[in-house]
């Protein structure tokens, strides 16, 4: 990440503090009107009370049962217009603290230094966004509940001690056992959670896997198969999420007949202290309120210990896919414009204010892990306005080489320098209008071409235009249906692989930059199409440029082409210097790309 201080280790309580002091107001507001509706159930105890004892006799001179009923009445509307206000103003703090969440995910996400994990784990990712931010956002509402209950717990445990100190105390023993149960349970209750999680992120990858290989799975006959793995990892989750379900289940059922066992056993005794006239039928009436809503305040305390250990597993995934060691970066407070438009995107700043000499990598190694395949000890040097093309064969190292220059994987040694400078943070410092960047597989989303090619830009039908033509696209545009206003679908699925790269190109070209870096991006174009690329950018602009290829246009324009093999240089020259002493580029120039 851009950040490498030290991030400060949060506990899961000090990560939830940190979210409800995110909107304090809204937090303490839902609190306030869901407490008060918690707290209803010992007026309306008492007013029951009361009533009774009026029809009884046994009350004090005051109160009429119609008066009574009256309050009862108005208390009961009152509550109603309580709930109404606590469900706006707990949406509102809902949906800002669960936006909050997925808005630092989704940040700390784009500023891996190491994205391919992340990119080609989409199932996972998805459940991380969904599933584990709604974990603790869950968890969090617990807290909205305790409060109030709590409070009503001790009111009216005070109130019935004033009665009868003895039961009273027997109505405390369940939220005790309670506490006990979830205390003794709570190792269960995070491996169910997490086995839950695996398995569901393993069936959504394989689902995300199977639709991004429909081709190839057609190709190898290999539908059968690929389904009944499906099927196998969906029953697999099947039965996690069942075991998770059940357990919570369970833990809750467990806790609500513990409850009722206790009011049971409080309410036999009351009936004892009735017959012998120690009771009035206002003091049972009351203990009926008031014993099974304070058995649900233990209940309650143990959801909430039981939900602190699931928002701990999700805290802890979300915190291990953005390579962070606490689940500070997800809690950091800032804006996430629910109810007004977000700040405008500024375009970039024209690339003359970023002028380029040259860029150089020393020494430049980036290695997989547990591998050796990467790059070694990689130096090179682009100059102001030179074409260099970085060859080799089919596994060489070519792609790795601009990832690693462009900060898109991280450097296992080595520099790289802009105009003899250091580059600290490739990653953030390789943009617009610095440098664009086509990958080898360009990333179209299922908007139109034109919102594709502009991607966040301010509309500008000139730029875009002239982009198009850059990309030598201008004839594909009036065969598309709506022409740049087509939906071009999932991943591109409407265009041909040489219309994506054209587009790439253009989204790369209307975006003006000091170097442009094109991974492969002739590999699905025609000969004439690849030459008349290349003259038009050059026609227009003194441009620099980093090429991966091994097609001849592109090798015959070079002015410098670097031969990789096995992740290191082999030779470097113009194309007819090694064409004269290179074997590997003589192998290449033939056609032997096959690694």
């Amino acid at each position: 990440m851009n950040d490498t201080s030290p991030q400060p280790i949060m506990s899961t309580g000090r990560t939830a503090w940190r979210l409800v002091r995110y909107r304090t107001g809204l937090f303490l507001g839902t609190i306030f009107f869901r407490g008060i509706d918690d707290v209803v159930p010992f007026a309306t105890g008492l007013l029951m009370k009361a009533f009774f004892d009026v029809l009884t006799g046994d009350a004090e001179a005051g109160l009429t049962a119609w008066t009574l009923i009256a309050l009862f009445i108005v208390l009961e509307i009152g509550d109603r217009g309580v709930l109404f206000m606590a469900s706006i103003i707990s949406v509102r703090w809902r949906f800002n603290v669960y936006s909050l969440l997925r808005t630092n995910l989704l940040k700390s996400v784009l500023t891996l230094r190491n994205p391919s994990r992340v990119s080609s784990a989409s199932g996972e990712t998805t459940n991380r966004f969904r599933d584990d931010a709604e974990g603790v956002v869950s968890y969090l509402e617990q807290y909205i509940h305790l409060w109030g209950n709590l409070i009503f717990a001790g009111l009216a445990i005070s109130w019935m001690a004033g009665i009868d100190g003895t039961i009273t105390a027997i109505t405390v023993v369940p939220a005790i056992l309670i506490i006990t149960i979830v205390d003794i349970a709570r190792k269960q209750i995070v491996r169910f959670r997490m086995a839950q999680r695996i398995a569901t992120e393993q069936s959504t990858n394989f689902a995300n896997e199977m639709f991004q290989s429909v081709l190839a799975l057609q190709v190898a006959t290999a539908e059968n198969t690929a389904v009944e793995r499906y099927k196998r990892l969906n029953d697999a989750r099947r039965k996690s999420t069942l075991v998770d379900n059940l357990f919570n289940q369970v833990l809750g059922s467990v806790n609500v007949n513990i409850g009722q066992l206790a009011t049971g056993a409080i309410l036999v005794l009351v009936a004892e202290r009735m017959h012998r006239g120690e009771f009035t039928v206002g003091d049972f009436v009351l203990f009926t309120t008031y014993v099974p809503e304070v058995a649900r305040s233990g209940s309650l305390i143990g959801r909430v210990m039981a939900q602190h250990r699931r928002a701990e597993v999700s805290l802890g995934r979300m915190s291990k896919m953005i390579e962070s060691e606490t689940p500070a970066p997800l809690v950091e407070h800032r804006p996430v414009y629910l109810r007004q438009e977000p700040p405008a995107i500024q375009p970039p700043p024209p690339a003359s204010e970023h002028p380029l000499q040259s860029v150089e990598t020393r020494g430049l190694s980036c290695v997989f892990p547990d591998s050796t395949n990467g790059v070694h000890d990689i130096d090179l040097r682009l100059d102001s306005g030179s074409f260099t093309v970085v060859t080799g064969r089919i596994g060489s190292g070519k792609t790795t080489l601009v990832r690693a220059l462009l900060g898109a994987l991280p450097l296992d040694s080595g520099q790289i320098l802009w105009n003899g400078e250091p580059v600290a943070d490739p990653k953030s410092f390789f943009v617009p209008p610095r440098s664009a960047y086509t990958p080898q597989v360009p990333r179209l989303f299922s908007e139109t071409l034109r919102d594709n090619i502009l991607l966040g830009l301010p509309r500008d039908d000139e730029a875009v235009a002239a982009a198009v033509r850059m990309g030598v696209m201008e004839h594909d545009i009036p065969t598309l249906e709506k022409g740049l206003d087509t939906v071009v679908g999932p991943r591109g699925v409407k265009l041909s692989g040489g219309q994506i790269q054209r587009a790439a190109a253009a989204r790369m070209f209307v975006r003006e930059a000091e170097l442009y870096v094109f991974d492969d991006l002739s590999s699905a174009l025609d000969v004439d199409t690849e030459r008349l690329l290349w003259e038009r950018l050059f026609a227009t602009r003194n441009q620099t440029c980093l090429v991966v290829s091994h097609r001849r246009p592109a090798l015959q324009r070079a002015d410098r082409i670097i031969v990789l093999k096995d992740g290191r240089i082999e030779a470097t020259g113009t194309l007819t210097e090694l064409l004269d002493t290179s074997q590997e580029m003589q192998r290449l120039w033939m056609g032997d790309v096959e690694g």
